[in-house]
């Protein structure tokens, strides 16, 4: 298990929010900042083991003394108010804190965060990448869960369920690791399991799985079966 880190979210909308309850929902240390108090409140009354902070992101000496270099990673989730992140994100750089995550609304706001000195992957559009993910799920034949999505491979999970796999090994399977995917890892009654090519299926595992996006509808057949294409 990775080890528990704190983690500062700057800003109390939908977006912060969300992240803030994943990171909750992963046993991690979770501060949320946002300069209005009963927005803090509201979001994080259902949420007893995230802290809320209230906080000005556009003053640097409050920040400072608020021990926001003391973090593991910091998200910056503004994105409808452009000034107050672009403003946020500099006071983060000039306090010498690197490890950012920054949203932005739009590709003008990327290219201004990308300007500022955070790096490709230190931003992120949420609605580009929701966009993907519902076009690719979109694809396939049945809904499955997509975490993540590029132009050519998906991270998603699928449940072991056709009789032609289960009590197999993943080699009798079929399902070794090559070009086209490979098995992440196995969750079986809460435990997680890093396979190899002998590792067992069992019914109702749960595989996830790095895959080209032209493999998973075949992958669906194997790992779930026909049954799997008619049910909703």
């Amino acid at each position: 298990m990775a080890r528990k880190k704190s983690f500062a979210v700057i800003g109390a909308n939908n977006f912060g929010i969300a992240v803030a309850k994943t990171l909750e929902d992963k046993k991690q240390s979770v501060v949320v900042f946002d300069f209005d108090e009963h927005r803090l409140n509201s979001h994080l009354a259902a949420m007893p083991g995230v802290v809320g902070i209230v906080l000005d992101a556009t003053n640097k000496t409050s920040m400072e003394k608020a021990g926001i270099k003391q973090f593991d990673g910091i998200i910056v989730a503004f994105g409808s108010n452009m000034e107050v992140s672009i403003i946020t994100v500099l006071n983060l750089l000039d306090l010498g804190i690197e490890n950012i995550m920054a949203k932005a609304k739009d590709l003008r706001h990327k290219r201004i965060l990308l300007a500022l000195g955070l790096d490709e992957n230190q931003v992120i559009i949420p609605d580009i990448i929701s966009g993907k993910m519902v076009a690719t799920r979109s694809m396939f034949d049945i809904d499955i869960d997509v975490q993540s999505v590029d132009d050519d491979f998906i991270s998603t999970t699928m449940i072991v369920s056709d009789p032609g796999v289960i009590d197999k090994s993943i080699q009798e399977s079929r399902l070794t690791a090559n070009k086209e995917w490979n098995i992440i890892q196995i969750k079986r009654n809460g435990k997680v399991i890093l396979p190899d090519e002998k590792t067992i299926l069992k019914k109702d595992d749960q595989i996830v799985l790095f895959a080209k996006i032209t493999a998973i509808n075949d992958l669906i057949l194997k790992i779930q079966g026909d049954e799997s294409l008619f049910e909703n």
